[in-house]
């Protein structure tokens, strides 16, 4: 899907940690950021798993270009060990 905006859907399993987004719904990831920003700002700043905004382990992506965390997660130096 090169081309295609990068859009994100929330996993049923994790509905409950994010009561406005619905669940099985394909939407762009910018807006999904910027609700799970806001949703953060009102409850006093609880952080996402490793400082990120979304959670690999509870959203499915598509489309887009992965950003510079997914990249440097998925890349490896010539000796084997993760990049950056």
């Amino acid at each position: 899907m090169v081309g295609a905006p990068r859009e994100a859907r929330l996993m049923a399993e994790y509905v409950e940690l994010y009561p406005e987004l619905p669940a099985g719904v394909w939407l762009p990831a910018g807006e999904v950021a910027e609700h799970i920003v806001a949703m953060v700002r009102r409850e006093g700043g609880r952080l996402g798993l490793r400082g990120r905004v979304m959670a690999d382990e509870h959203f499915e992506f598509r489309g887009g270009t992965p950003g510079p965390a997914t990249r440097a997660r998925n890349e490896r130096r010539e000796d084997g060990r993760p990049a950056g």
